[in-house]
Parts: structure tokens; C-alpha cells; sequence
């Protein structure tokens, strides 16, 4: 035998699961943008932190050179860090900003899932024997 419901009965209607079930799906999809959103960060600074140490050991490679090789340490080369592939050019321009100073430009250049990106460091090597 079936018995009516009185007003004093408590349930859930089916208005309040399609809200909750709105709710959920709204908050859900913003988490779901907001991890998106971190990995492509995490990888575009996983780049740009391999990018500035290989330009940083290229300089100090050169660094380790007689100040008379330097100018012949230009060029370009590349490196593979964690599976992403690196191409790094180094220009030395001799007697730069003065007579016994070469200006050397180092940059690193890579493609990922960020786009085309670039990272660059300038410093000026000097003779310091007379």
C-alpha cells in the first residue's frame, strides 16, 4: 500500500540536484582551466630556466678562455635539456665598448608548447693583463 506525503516530509527535489549538479560542473571547469593553465606555466619556466643556465655556461666556457680566443668563440650550437631542444648563438664584437674589451651577446632560442621564445645575456669581457 502506497502512502501520500505529507508536508512535513523532507527530500530532495529534482530543481535541487539540477542546481547542484550546475554548481558543481561551473566550479569544476574553473579548476579544470586553472590546472591547464599551470602546466603550460610550469613548462614555459622549465624552459626559460634551462634557457639561462646553458647561456650562463656558455659564458663562463668562454670566460675560461685566454682573453686573445675570445673573439673566436663566437658562433652557434645546440643542446637538448629534457627533451627540449636548445639553439644558442654567441657574437663577440671586438673592441667593444673600448680598446681592450670585447661585448659578447649569448642567446638561447627555443620552440615549445608556449610558442617561440629567446633568451639573451650581454656582458663585456676585458683584458686585464697590459
Amino acid at each position: 500500500m502506497m502512502r501520500r506525503r505529507t508536508r512535513r516530509e523532507h527530500g530532495v527535489s529534482l530543481l535541487e540536484v539540477l542546481a547542484a549538479m550546475a554548481l558543481f560542473a561551473l566550479v569544476a571547469s574553473g579548476i579544470a582551466a586553472l590546472a591547464t593553465q599551470s602546466m603550460v606555466r610550469t613548462s614555459q619556466n622549465r624552459h626559460a630556466t634551462a634557457a639561462a643556465l646553458l647561456v650562463q655556461r656558455e659564458l663562463e666556457r668562454i670566460r675560461a678562455l685566454p682573453y686573445t680566443s675570445v673573439a673566436a668563440s663566437g658562433g652557434s650550437s645546440t643542446a637538448t635539456v629534457a627533451g627540449q631542444a636548445f639553439t644558442l648563438s654567441t657574437v663577440v664584437q671586438t673592441d667593444t665598448p673600448s680598446l681592450n674589451m670585447s661585448q659578447i651577446t649569448t642567446t638561447a632560442s627555443w620552440t615549445g608548447p608556449e610558442g617561440a621564445k629567446s633568451y639573451a645575456v650581454r656582458t663585456i669581457f676585458t683584458s686585464v693583463t697590459s
